[in-house]
């Protein structure tokens, strides 16, 4: 009788140790997110999203005018005017190791500064290429405001 009970809960303690194995490597897994991959990379809203979950370490770039990041804006993005003379002399103070992800309204702007994040030396850019319409249409958050001066290094 003891044999046959054995035989029929093995099953059963076999599927619990499996459930308690999986169990801890999902949690290591969300302790441990993935690291940010050198390079650059064309992403979209919802990814970016879940990116900066993972990543509290990642620089937001906002891109756009000062009216378009007053409207709204993801919320610690730094502000850096793609228009403005300095927009060049601004990134090159930035921290080149650090992970950025660059938008603006809707990817054309972001999309044409990659080439200027290559030629100054940033190791990992991430293009959010559906721009802050995308986050919009998205639903994810957003805050209004003003930008706040920041020093230069963010």
């Amino acid at each position: 009788m003891d044999h046959t009970f054995f035989q029929m809960t093995r099953p059963l303690t076999l599927a619990l140790m499996l459930a308690g194995h999986l169990l801890g490597w999902a949690q290591e897994t969300q302790q441990n997110p993935k690291p940010l991959k050198a390079g650059y990379h064309e992403i979209q809203s919802k990814q970016a999203n879940e990116i900066l979950k993972e990543h509290e370490e990642m620089v937001i770039l906002d891109i756009r005018t000062e009216k378009e990041y007053a409207a709204g804006h993801i919320k610690k993005a730094k502000w850096v005017d793609f228009y403005q003379d300095d927009f060049k002399a601004k990134l090159d103070k930035l921290d080149k190791k650090k992970p950025y992800l660059v938008h603006c309204a809707s990817g054309g702007r972001s999309g044409k500064s990659m080439q200027l994040f290559k030629d100054l030396g940033f190791t990992r850019v991430y293009h959010m290429n559906d721009g802050f319409r995308g986050w919009e249409k998205a639903q994810l958050p957003a805050e209004q405001g003003k930008p706040k001066p920041e020093p230069s290094n963010p």
